[in-house]
């Protein structure tokens, strides 16, 4: 009688603990799987404004053109890094069509564009994302320039330019700018990407 009481007990306590482990391992994939889900959606929430810091990095670019080269706003708005040649000048050196920039602040704290020349457009290729890569800067702000960086992160940061020229407008006063930012999870798994558009002309 004894024997069997014991057996009882001993297989009792078996259940119980193998109910248990079976709820703790619930509760840690529950745990587990909020915490990628939480991580995705706050790395994605930084994506999406590092995406539109760059639209409105690249807006600051057309805006000082105006301010520098006021007085031919038509030719200057779409020159290329403050180029003074700009000026009456119905050729200038412009942001291209259809090309690749990263972008950076100077040494006297302007937004200068850099071309990208021959890049597989591929966040798995190295020479990518050596070149697309972001860093933070001495004040802790999103940079391009790895001459003041301080840290690195697995987002790279990418322009591209198309100029179009809708019906009615003169050819090439409308630039579509799409800011794309990409990353890969912390498990080396998947790939992401985020992609803002814009579209900036010689017109407030």
């Amino acid at each position: 009688m004894k024997k069997s009481k014991i057996a009882t007990t001993i297989a009792e306590a078996m259940i119980v603990t193998l109910v248990i482990v079976i709820w703790l391992t619930w509760v840690y994939s529950i745990y587990s799987a909020s915490t990628k889900v939480i991580y995705s959606l706050e790395t994605k929430i930084q994506a999406i404004q590092i995406a539109k810091e760059w639209i409105e990095a690249i807006t600051n670019i057309r805006d000082t053109n105006w301010l520098l080269f006021s007085s031919d706003k038509k030719n200057c708005w779409k020159t290329f890094n403050y180029n003074s040649g700009c000026i009456w000048n119905t050729a200038p050196n412009n942001i291209e069509d259809l090309w690749n920039y990263k972008i950076y602040r100077d040494v006297d704290n302007r937004w200068i564009l850099e071309k990208a020349w021959i890049f597989p457009d591929n966040y798995a290729n190295s020479s990518y994302r050596n070149f697309y890569g972001i860093w933070l800067d001495t004040n802790w702000l999103y940079t391009q320039s790895w001459v003041v960086s301080v840290l690195n992160n697995n987002f790279t940061r990418q322009i591209k330019t198309t100029y179009f020229t809708p019906n009615g407008w003169s050819i090439n006063d409308w630039l579509e700018i799409r800011s794309i930012v990409r990353w890969v999870d912390s498990w080396r798994t998947w790939y992401y990407e985020v992609e803002l558009k814009t579209i900036l002309t010689n017109y407030k």
